[in-house]
């Protein structure tokens, strides 16, 4: 009888200990050995087969991302400081095909807000970029974090318009400041002390073409007739914010497309890739498609040539346009590497390829008459109006 007492106390003690042993060895909180960090970030690299989107942090910051607002169910994964990776193709997120509002936060500000004051980071984002999930293929578009966005300045954006703008650095092609969706209001971004000139550019998903239209507003008068609309400010100890309102942006606005539109109709034998003359690589279509599988389609954006003080090219006469297999690429949409062919900004073009390897391959574009009578090649206007 006392040997079992004191068997019974010998097990209370070790589980005594052993209970304190477990409180005293708690993880640390930032520990992230399996790709993980303790708020349910995930910040595992994942690869194309598994990922949803590619993103590039440039920023010396680990960044949380979500899919359109930083809410709960929203979180799409984290991308270390100064790295690559993909975010994983979560089923729950990504459910289908379409455009979407990329919001990035700060891990330090997601530790600090996400759970106690989580309106802080639906006002304050490091960036949005204008995103898009591609379902039925792999997304070959890297969206690129700025390093710019780091500092104690602040711009603050409202947008009372029913378009949506990104902000880029130094021209319409430059470095994503921001972008901030119609209807939106007081979105704070913060910046680095310097000079900067910003462009907003205007873009939309169109799902008639399955391309993201992409245009900005130009001067209509004036010295810089023709050019691209900007702005240019300081941030510095003098000047610690400025606030913009897209409706002024947005008043009396002449939309110039920025870029010309073809379509590549596959009804031959195997997926096929379209390349641009002697370019070696495949053109990526603005939603990340590289390859036209047979019995589908995908139109390219062609961005138009820069020319002068931000102002593009209206047409491009081009050469050497084809498409190919990794076995044969010489299958031109026009004659041959030579044959010339005029593609107005803000147009769609379309082709049709059919044939096999082993009956050869034709392409057939589509026409119609001019006023001669003659056959030429179609060309139809992007619609800009519900932009």
């Amino acid at each position: 009888m006392i040997l079992r007492k004191k068997n019974l106390l010998l097990t209370a003690m070790l589980f005594a200990a052993s209970a304190f042993m477990f409180m005293g060895c708690k993880p640390e909180e930032d520990s992230d050995t399996d790709g993980h960090m303790s708020d349910d970030v995930d910040y595992t690299v994942y690869t194309a087969t598994d990922g949803a989107i590619h993103v590039k942090n440039n920023a010396s910051s680990n960044m949380v991302c979500f899919y359109g607002a930083p809410s709960a169910g929203h979180i799409i994964g984290g991308v270390k400081a100064n790295s690559t990776s993909w975010l994983k193709k979560d089923a729950a997120v990504f459910t289908e095909t379409g455009d979407f509002m990329l919001y990035v936060v700060t891990e330090a500000d997601y530790k600090k807000y996400y759970k106690s004051a989580p309106k802080n980071l639906d006002a304050s984002p490091y960036t949005m970029m204008y995103a898009f999930y591609n379902k039925l293929s792999t997304n070959e578009q890297v969206y690129t974090i700025s390093s710019l966005l780091n500092g104690a300045y602040k711009i603050t954006l409202n947008n009372g318009t029913n378009y949506n703008v990104e902000l880029r650095n130094q021209g319409p092609n430059g470095e994503i400041l921001g972008y901030i969706g119609s209807m939106t209001f007081e979105k704070e971004f913060h910046l680095g002390e310097g000079e900067y000139m910003i462009f907003p550019v205007f873009k939309k998903y169109d799902r008639n073409t399955g391309e993201i239209i992409s245009t900005y507003p130009t001067y209509s008068t004036g010295q810089l007739a023709g050019q691209a609309k900007s702005y240019e400010f300081s941030l510095d100890s003098v000047t610690l914010s400025r606030t913009f309102n897209v409706s002024e942006w947005a008043t009396g606005i002449n939309f110039t497309p920025s870029a010309t539109y073809i379509k590549i109709i596959n009804n031959a034998d195997q997926g096929l890739q379209f390349f641009t003359g002697a370019d070696s690589d495949a053109v990526v279509t603005s939603t990340g498609g590289k390859r036209i599988n047979t019995s589908s389609s995908l139109v390219y954006a062609i961005t138009m040539d820069r020319l002068t003080s931000n102002k593009y090219e209206s047409e491009r006469v081009a050469a050497g346009y084809r498409v190919g297999t990794n076995r044969i690429s010489n299958i031109y949409l026009a004659g041959d590497a030579t044959t010339t062919t005029t593609y107005k900004a803000g147009y769609l073009y379309t082709y049709t390829v059919t044939g096999s390897a082993e009956q050869g391959y034709k392409v057939t574009p589509l026409t119609e008459a001019d006023s001669d009578g003659n056959l030429v090649l179609k060309a139809q206007e992007i619609d800009w109006s519900s932009i």
